[in-house]
């Protein structure tokens, strides 16, 4: 799908896996967002891929877990924008389960996303060695401009 020219950044995707990193880049995302007035979608993904769930909870089925996971990682996300975007009116928040950089390129193309803002180096630092980063696949696979923020030092 071809952008538009000229049209200006309307809608800006924040995907947060609430690590530092992703409090970092929070402050990007609420800065680009006043700049260009746009909307803010900032959004969670529960990870429920085999390679998470067993490693982290191997005796609980996913039904039991996705409803609690699901239900937890909303009161998080609520808690998450309303300190690090308090005041921000023009501003959606979700939470899906999923493999986290599919549910993201997911979002990307079913809302038509103008910018994507994202920290790098969350909790996965161990996958990231044997999977690669959810930041590197988005960025490989995203249809729109990726502004990449680096952790603090």
């Amino acid at each position: 799908m071809a952008r538009k020219e000229n049209a200006g950044i309307q809608k800006i995707l924040f995907p947060t896996d609430f690590s530092g990193a992703s409090i970092h880049a929070a402050a990007y995302a609420l800065l680009m967002a006043k700049t260009y007035k746009a909307k803010l979608y900032v959004l969670h993904v529960v990870d429920t891929s085999e390679e998470a769930s067993g490693f982290y909870l191997p005796h609980l089925s996913y039904e039991k877990l996705d409803k609690e996971l699901m239900e937890s990682a909303a009161g998080m996300l609520d808690k998450f924008c309303s300190t690090r975007f308090k005041g921000y009116k023009n501003i959606e928040k979700r939470v899906l389960a999923g493999e986290p950089y599919k549910e993201i390129l997911k979002v990307i193309k079913g809302i038509d996303i103008d910018l994507i803002v994202m920290g790098t180096f969350g909790k996965a630092r161990i996958d990231r060695f044997f999977f690669g980063s959810t930041t590197e696949r988005v960025m490989r696979k995203a249809s729109c401009p990726i502004f990449v923020v680096p952790p603090p030092r």
